[in-house]
């Protein structure tokens, strides 16, 4: 009787840590539930996307990720750049990579290319439209940048274009 007593406690001891443990990663999941947090964990700034990323999803094992915003944004980058992002941004990522990305564009002379990947190199970002690349300084991207007005806004100025 007495071992029937010590496994039952035993048995019911694991069953509550084993909730305990789902529950912690279930809070900790939520607590980097942010597309700039999962950003920050494979070494990018979080100046890569705009403020008002509504959602994201992200998968650990292969790094397929797709973040949602508010609707279409676009905004200049150091008077030279135009960026436009689409309502829906994919890619896959992994540590100082994003590649296959999709939805954001950059205006070049008179033509719109696709980004279509993003390496960082020590504290340079290298961002590939296929044909040519272009490096910025990391720094450049510590803060997340306002549709309507990137970097430069005064009064809070925000606009949002419908797609």
């Amino acid at each position: 009787m007495a071992w029937t007593m010590i496994t039952v406690i035993i048995t019911f001891s694991t069953f509550l840590l084993s909730i305990s443990a789902q529950h912690s990663n279930y809070h900790n999941s939520k607590a980097a539930n942010s597309p700039y947090k999962a950003l920050q964990q494979y070494n990018f700034p979080v100046g890569l996307l705009p403020k008002g990323a509504t959602g994201y999803t992200l998968n650990s094992s292969t790094g397929e990720f797709s973040v949602r915003l508010n609707g279409s944004c676009s905004f200049a980058l150091e008077n030279s750049y135009q960026l436009k992002y689409k309502p829906v941004i994919k890619g896959v990522i992994s540590r100082d990579r994003i590649q296959n990305l999709s939805g954001v564009s950059v205006k070049v002379l008179v033509m719109w290319l696709n980004i279509v990947e993003i390496k960082r190199d020590d504290e340079k970002l290298e961002f590939s439209v296929g044909i040519t690349t272009a490096d910025f300084p990391v720094g450049n991207f510590e803060e997340r940048p306002q549709c309507g007005c990137g970097f430069d806004c005064e009064g809070g100025d925000k606009s949002w274009a419908s797609s």
